[in-house]
């Protein structure tokens, strides 16, 4: 009698406070049924030709189903988290920024986290990668009846080059679904919904962008059947700090020219920025404004006139479209044209606009004169990033009658390309040069 009681008392502490263990063999079957750990099967990056600001690596993971997995690549600060887009499959892409340190010798590590548990794969150095397909936009919870933009704005940068993040806010109506494109360069980029009619997104500019000069970002905010826009100009993407600049002046600061025509001229640079405005632009010559018989445009200068003999001095005067401001001063002789060695172009007048393939120029200087020529193709539409080639060098001599010629077939394409085209002529220990800038025709 008192066993039983003894037992009953033992079996109701077991059941009351859980003072009891399991039998070996029951705490070894429970110990088997624990989670095991995630696997990774495979882990790829998308080849690429280089790795540099701009790039976009695009990584594919496979292994478990149903876990979190993100990406870390050793010079990025920040970590990459993939989306399973199928069972066990993980996807994501990632575009290095300007600050970014990654090089093609950088490691990749994967970790694959599930049930508290993880695993994680490193790739010995970046394979590379292509464009990723575009993110899916997200799914608006709940559709509002009607649909407001109230404000859409961006955050400048300094310069488009590849690399420069641009980042966008838009504040409208809640649980609605935004995007925004940029012209010319992508479309329908997803903005998050950060908190209530709070709206964010961003885009990293490829090395092959080119951002034209008048471009727009357009948002999109869509719900329930009904869309709304708005838009920005370039002048709120760019954050336009720098003064234009004025190059290849003609004629050149202390330069020795012969008198007759002449036209006096240079090219504007913006360093990347908004452009020169032409209404501003201001050039005196000899003391006096010649602006109103001047050719202006946002890209050059050009004032043909008859200089005698003497001693001249110019200045132009010229803002941007973000008002930075610019003031180029010069001075030159003329002399009696018998004096130095004679140089001209022939064939195109200063800043000239010019056809897309072979291009010919012809010129007069005196007779058996040489002349060196070094042409180069540059861009000078605000926005374009990366082009700048050497076209053509050679030294030629002129014929009995002071008479040269020379061609070069341009790869260019894009309209607003400029050609700076430097000749030297020498003889007789008298030397003489002279720049001739020609436009691709916009």
């Amino acid at each position: 009698m008192a066993l039983r009681s003894l037992q009953r008392w033992f079996a109701l502490a077991c059941a009351a406070t859980s003072l009891c263990f399991l039998p070996a063999g029951q705490a070894l079957a429970a110990k088997k049924k624990a989670a095991p750990p995630p696997e990774i099967t495979s882990f790829e990056v998308e080849p690429v030709n280089q790795v540099a600001a701009g790039t976009e690596l695009f990584f594919r993971v496979q292994g478990s189903a149903g876990g979190r997995t993100t990406v870390r690549v050793a010079g990025v600060s920040r970590t990459l988290v993939l989306q399973e887009v199928d069972d066990g499959v993980y996807e994501g892409g990632y575009v290095l920024r300007a600050n970014d340190r990654a090089n093609a010798s950088s490691t990749a590590s994967a970790t694959l986290r599930r049930n508290g548990r993880s695993t994680t794969v490193t790739m010995g150095r970046l394979a590379a990668a292509a464009p990723a397909p575009a993110p899916a936009q997200p799914q608006a919870a709940k559709p509002p009846a009607t649909l407001a933009i109230s404000r859409f704005n961006a955050v400048p940068v300094d310069k488009f080059e590849p690399g420069a993040e641009l980042k966008f806010q838009l504040e409208g109506t809640p649980g609605a679904r935004a995007s925004f494109s940029i012209d010319n360069v992508i479309a329908n980029v997803p903005m998050r919904e950060a908190s209530p009619g709070h709206y964010e997104g961003s885009y990293t500019i490829r090395r092959l962008d080119r951002v034209p000069t008048g471009v727009q970002v357009v948002a999109t905010l869509e719900a329930n059947g009904q869309a709304v826009k708005t838009s920005l100009g370039r002048a709120s993407v760019l954050q336009d700090v720098k003064p234009p600049v004025v190059r290849n002046l003609y004629p050149r600061d202390g330069d020795m020219i012969s008198a007759g025509t002449t036209s006096v001229s240079g090219t504007f640079d913006d360093q990347g920025g908004l452009g020169v405005d032409p209404k501003s632009v201001r050039i005196t010559v000899g003391g006096r404004d010649v602006t109103s018989s001047a050719t202006i445009t946002r890209d050059y200068f050009t004032y043909r006139t008859e200089l005698n003999p003497g001693s001249y001095a110019a200045e132009v005067n010229a803002k941007d479209a973000a008002g930075n401001a610019v003031r180029t001063a010069w001075s030159w002789v003329v002399q009696p044209s018998a004096s130095p060695l004679p140089l001209e172009i022939t064939s195109h007048h200063p800043n000239a606009m010019v056809p897309a393939g072979r291009l010919e120029l012809r010129g007069r200087t005196a007779p058996g004169a040489t002349v060196s020529i070094n042409a180069v193709g540059l861009a000078s539409v605000a926005g374009m990033i990366g082009v700048s080639q050497p076209l053509y060098k050679d030294t030629i001599t002129a014929d009995n009658n002071g008479n040269f010629s020379f061609a070069f077939t341009s790869p260019f394409t894009a309209p607003g390309m400029r050609y700076e085209i430097a000749l030297k002529a020498e003889q007789g220990g008298r030397t003489k040069e002279t720049t001739l800038v020609l436009f691709h025709q916009r």
